[in-house]
Parts: structure tokens; sequence; C-alpha cells
């Protein structure tokens, strides 16, 4: 597609409370994701989670990241999200070096990680 066709559409109440549709274009998505590379080192050696929903627009940046850079994307269990020491020892045995939490999330897990020094 070209760069103003639409790539995907979210629903969400924003600052109004109302839900509502969000069209986002494949250069929107495409700037998100060039403007990270340099600064965070995405390329073919990194590994990244798909650890939220896939209604959550989080999983652009988890799923599209991983594919736009030729990287290794790791699916995340459900049950393995609920558990912070499962977890952390999936993120040292698949040796992920890209992981997008929310901050309630970073702190359940953040002890764990203590446990597990190489995650």
């Amino acid at each position: 597609g070209r760069p103003a066709d639409i790539a995907y559409l979210i629903f969400t109440s924003g600052s109004t409370g109302r839900p509502k549709g969000v069209a986002v274009a494949h250069e929107h998505v495409s700037r998100l994701l060039d403007s990270g590379r340099d600064h965070f080192g995405f390329g073919p050696d990194t590994v990244w989670t798909l650890f939220h929903s896939y209604a959550f627009d989080w999983t652009v940046w988890e799923l599209w990241g991983a594919l736009l850079h030729g990287a290794r994307l790791v699916v995340v269990p459900h049950l393995t999200s609920r558990s912070p020491d499962e977890f952390a020892g999936l993120l040292d045995s698949e040796q992920v070096t890209h992981l997008c939490l929310t901050p309630s999330a970073l702190r359940q897990l953040e002890p764990a990680l203590r446990r597990h020094p190489r995650a």
C-alpha cells in the first residue's frame, strides 16, 4: 500500500469517554518505528516480546517493531504473563532485548527480575 493508506483501525475513548475509531496510516507506523531504530538499537539481532493483547495499541510497537526490523518475536503465553517469576524466566531464557510494559506491569515484574539477574 501507499504511505497514506490505512494500516489499522483502533477503537479508543480518548479524552471524551465516548468510543470512536481512529484510522492510523502506514506512514505513521513506519515513522514511529523508524524514529526508534537508532535510539533503541532495533535490528535483526534484537528479541521482542508480544506481551499485550492485540486489542491494545502497544501491540503495534511489539509486533510490527519486530517484523519491520527483521527481529525475533517471543509470544508470551497468557499464564506466563500472569506469573512474574515465569515471565522473568522466559525473558532470561529467550534473551529478550526489547520489552514493552505498562508501569503497573513493570512494578509487578520488578522483584522477579531481581531474582533473575540476566533477564
